[in-house]
């Protein structure tokens, strides 16, 4: 049986990133919760205003199921882009196209669609560490 020697790599090198997340949960089980701020990978220090969980409530009480939990187009719902947007766009007195913003979920995948968009295989670049190994970045890539 044969198998993708560059992904199996991946799966076999744990991240710095990675290694902090689950100290911080082992600390969190010795030490209690509240005792721990894990920022590993970006996870909050506080409770979301209480907005996000009526907003929440409130959309699984009146959206059809289906609609709500299904994929958007691959670059981002486009009311959300637009309402961005339109934010941007007030805020610094530009123009901002909402067709130029695509929505990503989380950190990694926000800087493998950009860092791809800018390099190309076999360019160099610097990173500071720690940061995202993912195969998308590591394919483009040559750290430094």
């Amino acid at each position: 049986m044969s198998f993708n020697k560059k992904s199996f790599d991946l799966g076999n090198v744990r991240s710095v990133i990675r290694e902090t997340f689950e100290y911080g949960k082992k600390r969190s089980a010795e030490i209690g919760a509240e005792n721990v701020f894990d920022f590993s990978l970006g996870n909050p220090s506080v409770k979301p205003p209480k907005q996000v969980k009526e907003t929440l409530v409130e959309l699984l009480d009146s959206c059809d199921e289906t609609s709500l939990h299904g994929y958007t187009s691959a670059q981002g719902d486009v009311v959300v882009r637009s309402t961005i947007a339109d934010s941007i766009s007030k805020r610094f007195n530009l123009t901002i196209d909402k067709d130029l913003i695509y929505m990503t979920c989380g950190a990694a995948a926000s800087l493998s669609i950009s860092l791809k968009a800018l390099f190309n295989q076999g360019d160099e670049c610097i990173v500071f560490a720690p940061f995202f190994t993912s195969s998308v970045i590591r394919g483009v890539i040559t750290s430094i």
